[in-house]
């Protein structure tokens, strides 16, 4: 990587739970530690990790945990409510915010709020979602095969919502609707974080005819 982009150093270099899994915690830090040490890496950050570990790690590395990148919607909230994005911001540790759209999946089920700030603010429901995951300092990856897609992206940067609206939005948890186990482990019993976002339509269908 460091030839390929013609550099000596890399800002964070990304470490995912399967890596930890894999070759074990102990041994993952070590190597990160003497990249950090050598400023090869200059921050160090992890995807996808529970509260506990994401503060064994931030206990480890302190103020060189740039970012913990994981799964928050308009629907899929378990980051928050489990505790590890709050704890990243009282912590000064950026949440880089994964399939904040859903891949456009949410727009489509024309939730009321949604459509309630977006007649108000005259702008998209995927504009209103990525201007409230702004808003609370997330960092949201989006992805687009279009240009006025990224256009109608950029664009959710100038939106103000009002506090209370912003509320609204922080607020809103899908009514009747259960999210599925979680395998911290990978041990096949649940359904790993990362694909919270992906089996939500499947999920929540499922529930809602019980």
């Amino acid at each position: 990587m460091l030839k390929l982009f013609d550099t000596n150093y890399i800002d964070t270099f990304q470490f995912t739970g399967s890596v930890f899994s894999e070759f074990g915690f102990d041994k993952c830090t070590r190597f990160i530690n003497k990249m950090l040490g050598n400023n090869t890496f200059r921050y160090t950050s992890i995807t996808n990790e529970s509260l506990e570990l994401l503060q064994k790690y931030h206990n480890l590395f302190g103020d060189r945990l740039f970012s913990h990148e994981v799964c928050i919607n308009f629907e899929v909230r378990d980051n928050f409510d489990l505790g590890m994005i709050p704890y990243a911001d009282k912590n000064n540790i950026k949440t880089v915010a994964y399939q904040p759209l859903r891949r456009n999946r949410t727009a489509l089920r024309n939730w009321p709020l949604l459509i309630e700030l977006s007649k108000k603010y005259k702008k998209s429901q995927n504009q209103i979602i990525l201007s409230w995951l702004i808003s609370n300092n997330y960092l949201p990856l989006t992805k687009s095969e279009s240009i006025n897609h990224i256009n109608e992206y950029l664009e959710a940067q100038n939106i103000v919502l009002d506090r209370e609206d912003l509320q609204k939005m922080n607020d809103f948890r899908v009514p009747n609707y259960k999210s599925p186990k979680i395998d911290w482990n990978k041990s096949g019993d649940g359904i790993d974080v990362s694909q919270l976002s992906n089996v939500f339509d499947e999920e929540y269908e499922k529930q809602q005819k019980i």
